[in-house]
């Protein structure tokens, strides 16, 4: 968990720390009480606590969101990087994590990522099998951090679609990164994008089915990190991917994006890229959507918000000063942007970065809910105090037109 550069020359990036609305251990807004249940086996996927069924999207405030943050009380979840959401058909929402600090009751205090499921302002945790990771590690000194989550209809997809008990298939696109040994906690390297694929019933835990190599390892620190946000739409599954750029004064990343049908979204033959123009085979004619002038941070998010593609990510990249919220009506753009909060990457040991989007979540305002990752760069004072300096910021974002 501790602040790192993920291979990246020019970006020092903190191990970020996101929680998102209604990570509370049911707080007091008037839901029932969870009622206790016998303890799963140790083995196998479970939640921390059952939750009520979900009120549905009740509109909310930056403030309550923030009050939810800071009344949860998840001795496995402490701080945690990243924060994908995506929303369920029983109107529980997903939230996928990076690096997660816990309490000392578990060992290790720090894995390398981890699941809460929010209904209303109730959460539970996924405990995965022996309180490990969600995602297992791939060795002793790589492991998996996600990036982006999407729900995909299982009757879209032939593995789940002949079982009618399933009612949701998540897939969490994680970058494979390796561990360096110099334990000062700047070396890190991303290798690749995995797919892991999540199965679940409704109102229960969901269950690791398969993980999925979807781009080679490989050390190259320009290539495209594939997974850097995702978004279904229809019968579609769209990847989108940021790239450093070789230009040394350009801190912000390219983005670029590919589609797949969502029956087939781990088949890499299926993927078709941008050129500019037209959607194509040849990964090698892909070209960018963002350009790195513009620059979008490592980690973003694209939705679909009514008719508009909607962008959230900082501009110039993790070490710029604002969010910004850009809209086209095609996931390709062109887009329209609008700067939105400040959120200085760095003040003093305090770090800010990775601004995601939580259009599940409605604001009363009719803007959009925006968590922002909040660090520190002193690794121990983050695995001392979690809560104080390692709990997110919330904020809201008006929404851009999109662009003619």
């Amino acid at each position: 968990m501790a602040p790192v550069v993920r291979s990246q020359r020019r970006t020092a990036l903190a191990a970020a720390v996101t929680l998102a609305l209604g990570l509370s251990a049911c707080t007091g807004d008037g839901s029932s009480p969870a009622t206790s249940t016998p303890s799963p086996s140790p083995d196998t996927y479970r939640l921390s606590n059952p939750c009520p069924k979900s009120p549905g999207s009740t509109k909310v405030t930056v403030d309550i969101a923030t009050k939810a943050v800071a009344d949860s009380a998840l001795p496995g979840w402490q701080a945690a990087d990243i924060g994908a959401s995506t929303k369920l058909s029983d109107n529980r929402i997903a939230w996928v994590f990076g690096d997660t600090v816990r309490t000392d009751k578990y060992v290790p205090k720090v894995v390398a990522n981890s699941m809460l499921l929010s209904s209303g302002l109730c959460v539970s945790q996924l405990r995965a099998p022996y309180d490990g990771p969600i995602i297992p590690d791939v060795s002793d000194s790589v492991v998996y951090w996600p990036m982006s989550a999407a729900r995909l209809d299982p009757r879209q997809i032939p593995q789940t679609a002949k079982d009618k008990s399933v009612s949701d298939v998540i897939i969490v696109l994680a970058g494979r990164i390796k561990r360096g040994g110099s334990g000062d906690g700047f070396d890190f390297t991303y290798l690749g994008t995995s797919a892991a694929v999540f199965s679940v019933k409704a109102g229960q835990a969901p269950r690791l089915v398969t993980i999925e190599r979807i781009t080679p390892d490989s050390q190259d620190t320009h290539q495209i990190n594939w997974g850097s946000a995702a978004l279904v739409d229809g019968p579609w599954y769209y990847v989108y991917g940021s790239r450093t750029t070789p230009n040394k004064y350009a801190f912000g990343r390219e983005l670029y994006v590919a589609r797949v049908p969502v029956a087939s979204p781990d088949r890499r033959s299926q993927w078709r890229y941008w050129n500019g123009s037209e959607w194509q085979k040849d990964r090698s004619e892909v070209r960018a959507i963002v350009p790195a002038s513009v620059g979008v941070s490592q980690t973003l998010s694209v939705s679909r918000i009514g008719g508009r593609y909607v962008i959230v990510s900082k501009k110039g990249g993790d070490l710029g000063d604002y969010v910004y919220a850009w809209a086209s009506r095609s996931p390709t753009g062109p887009w329209n942007g609008k700067k939105g909060v400040r959120a200085p990457f760095g003040k003093g040991k305090k770090l800010q970065y990775a601004p995601l989007a939580h259009p599940s979540v409605p604001l009363r305002s009719g803007n959009l809910l925006i968590s922002i990752s909040q660090n520190t760069t002193d690794f121990q004072r983050l695995l001392d105090t979690p809560k104080t300096v390692g709990r997110p910021v919330f904020e809201e974002v008006e929404l851009p037109p999109a662009s003619p």
